[in-house]
């Protein structure tokens, strides 16, 4: 574990979590886009998702949609309309991590970019009731060095502090065949450098959630 940020601090109470892009058009088997490692996150991402529920942890989920007409439909399956339609099958939340339903605790974000903060109200919705006060921001999800670095970054240039999980990350292959690991370490360094607060595994921030909410319990 690496740790920069304050530990006396709960989390339970000061933490925010990201989903980012755990979607069919990047998970279901087949689709242009699709991370087959992301699929290997499903149960302890799940887990971390119910004891955020049971707590109260407000939850983002970070959906790239509607990137037709941007620079980012140079990808063949954007500009086509294949992939990341707002309101298709392809853009929901996969069945295994998604909510009964939709409530201000659990919200489900479209954005435009890479970064969950460009182009939407994450900013809003961080500065009012349930999130208000909260000051931690932790990633999870895909892609390590495109949505979830570019989310990390933002959160950053912003205050917060940011934890990084690190095996509820992941992402693919370079164009250049760079393989997906070394490409998600390097992308966890670049962010231990200067800009997260925290690396931790999901087992480690799991515990400690648990001892933060008791410890909010008795007070």
């Amino acid at each position: 574990m690496y740790s920069r940020i304050d530990t006396n601090k709960n989390l339970s109470s000061d933490a925010v979590i990201m989903c980012i892009d755990m979607i069919n058009d990047f998970l279901l088997p087949g689709e242009p886009f699709v991370i087959d490692a992301g699929r290997d996150m499903y149960s302890k991402l799940n887990r971390l998702l119910t004891l955020a529920r049971e707590q109260n942890i407000p939850v983002v989920h970070g959906i790239s949609t509607d990137m037709r007409g941007t620079l980012l439909d140079r990808w063949a399956p954007i500009q086509s309309g294949h992939s990341l339609n707002s309101g298709s099958p392809g853009v929901e939340v996969v069945e295994e991590l998604r909510p009964k339903e939709w409530n201000e605790y659990e919200i489900y974000l479209p954005k435009p970019k890479y970064s969950c903060f460009y182009g939407t109200n994450l900013d809003v919705y961080l500065r009012n009731p349930p999130c208000q006060g909260r000051n931690t921001i932790i990633i999870t999800g895909m892609a390590t060095n495109f949505c979830c670095m570019t989310t990390s970054i933002d959160a950053f240039n912003r205050d917060y502090d940011v934890i990084f999980v690190d095996d509820l990350n992941c992402t693919m292959d370079s164009n250049d065949g760079t393989d997906a690991s070394t490409m998600h370490r390097i992308t966890i360094e670049t962010l231990k450098d200067g800009f997260i607060s925290e690396l931790v595994t999901a087992d480690e921030l799991m515990t400690r959630l648990k001892t933060d909410e008791a410890k909010r319990s008795v007070a």
